[in-house]
């Protein structure tokens, strides 16, 4: 081997050997000898993809050939894609009224629906044109307000629904205070809410003050009896107990509480401070309920309204009060659509 690589090169590699022998008499005294076949070990290149020919480009003085620069420049074209993609769109950049929206907490979707056909202008006297168009489009989805309207003849009977902490007592107070007060009407209070103790202490002293009378009942049955005895009033309020969207079985019972009576008006108590998309889970929950009212309360501790609107884009409800802090019978009053619209696009 040491013979074959001095000759060959490292690489050599013995193919064959062969013993024999030479010399001698008649086969007699010969010599025995190795004959050595060896070659040189060059494994065939794998064979390379077909490569497409490079581009070329002509010297001034003629010559052809291949340059790094073409290659070069299209990758930086590649990264320059890449940078652009990632930037934010022109209508973005150029849309203060779609920030505005999205800053008040207005879904993007909904946002963009409303800007679409909006004159898009830096322009001073533009601007300000798509801004009054669009506080009109707002507006008229605020448009769908009605309060409680008491009848000429027999009962009107409303309930307050919705989860826990939204404030449906202090809220119920309000509204009988309002039509004892300022419409001289004739008003007893349905307290259902007996997993609070505290809750009808409250609504009990608030009965007090105001001077009407309250009931507590504790099964659908007991509700119907308490219409009964009060049907000489000309609006009955009854106030329910908070329930948890996620608990099918509270709803069930409220559900069939309100079922007494097809005739009641049910309004949903909603706090403006709750997320858009928890808000919506929460209508959708109460909505074996049948509620045909909003009423939002804790306006005064949101940032923005836009729960209130985004609810409103996506459900043709009617509105009805918006409620602006703790005082008994202050801080309710119906919906106002063109200030609702002006709060919505406040800088």
């Amino acid at each position: 081997m040491s013979q074959v690589k001095s000759e060959l090169g490292r690489e050599a590699v013995i193919l064959h050997t062969r013993r024999l022998k030479k010399g001698g008499v008649f086969g007699f005294f010969a010599k025995e000898a190795v004959e050595v076949m060896a070659g040189l070990d060059t494994p065939l290149a794998a064979a390379a993809p077909e490569k497409r020919p490079q581009p070329v480009i002509k010297s001034n003085d003629g010559d052809t050939k291949v340059t790094a620069l073409q290659l070069e420049l299209a990758n930086m074209r590649k990264t320059l894609e890449q940078v652009v993609q990632k930037m934010p769109t022109a209508k973005e950049q150029t849309s203060p009224l779609l920030e505005l929206l999205i800053k008040n907490d207005v879904d993007r979707q909904i946002a963009e629906n409303l800007i679409k056909g909006l004159p898009e202008s830096k322009a001073g006297m533009d601007s300000n044109r798509a801004k009054q168009m669009l506080e009109e489009r707002i507006a008229s989805y605020f448009q769908r307000v009605d309060g409680i309207v008491i009848p000429p003849r027999g009962t009107k009977t409303v309930a307050l629904i919705g989860p826990t902490g939204v404030g449906k007592t202090t809220t119920l107070a309000k509204l009988a205070a309002n039509f004892v007060i300022k419409e001289g009407c004739k008003v007893a209070l349905v307290t259902a809410d007996t997993y609070r103790i505290s809750a009808v202490e409250q609504l009990k002293t608030y009965a007090d003050i105001i001077g009407v009378p309250i009931e507590v009942v504790y099964s659908p049955d007991e509700l119907k009896a308490a219409f009964y005895r009060h049907q000489d009033k000309q609006l009955i309020l009854i106030d329910t107990a908070g329930r948890s969207p996620s608990n099918q079985d509270q709803l069930g019972e409220l559900q069939a509480l309100l079922e007494i009576d097809p005739y009641i008006e049910t309004h949903l108590v909603l706090s403006t401070t709750t997320k858009y998309r928890d808000a919506l889970e929460i209508v959708n929950k109460f909505s074996i309920c049948s509620p045909q009212k909003f009423l939002f309360t804790k306006v005064d501790e949101a940032s923005n309204i836009g729960t209130i609107f985004n609810l409103l884009y996506q459900f043709p409800a009617t509105l009805s009060y918006l409620t602006t802090g703790q005082n008994v019978p202050d801080d309710i009053s119906l919906v106002k659509p063109n200030e609702l619209a002006k709060h919505l696009l406040r800088e």
